[in-house]
């Protein structure tokens, strides 16, 4: 009974082995270069929207409450530094660019 299992463990042992170094291979993917930021529309708007949103309303109340009183307080002149990549970056995504397609 014990030769079965170790039979057993080794050969799904070797199976992971192989599965494991085939699937950089399998995860290669040849680009065009037409459009390599192109991802399918169904999926931009049921996923990729609504989490720019939850990101650029997360951006938003970050920079309102800790980062923008903090910065007045130590550098009143770079106030708007930290809204580019909290609020105007997400934003763009969300609502600026095309469907289906994010440079």
């Amino acid at each position: 009974m014990r030769i079965r299992i170790r039979a057993l463990i080794s050969g799904l042992a070797i199976a992971a082995l192989i599965a494991s170094l085939a699937s950089p291979v399998a995860a290669f993917t040849h680009d065009t270069g037409d459009q390599p930021n192109q991802v399918p529309i169904v999926f931009d708007v049921l996923f990729m929207r609504p989490i720019g949103l939850l990101m650029t309303l997360t951006g938003i109340a970050i920079y309102v409450f800790p980062v923008a009183p903090a910065t007045v307080l130590v550098r009143p002149t770079d106030i708007a530094k930290p809204l580019g990549p909290l609020v105007v970056g997400p934003g763009r995504f969300t609502f600026a660019d095309p469907l289906g397609y994010h440079p």
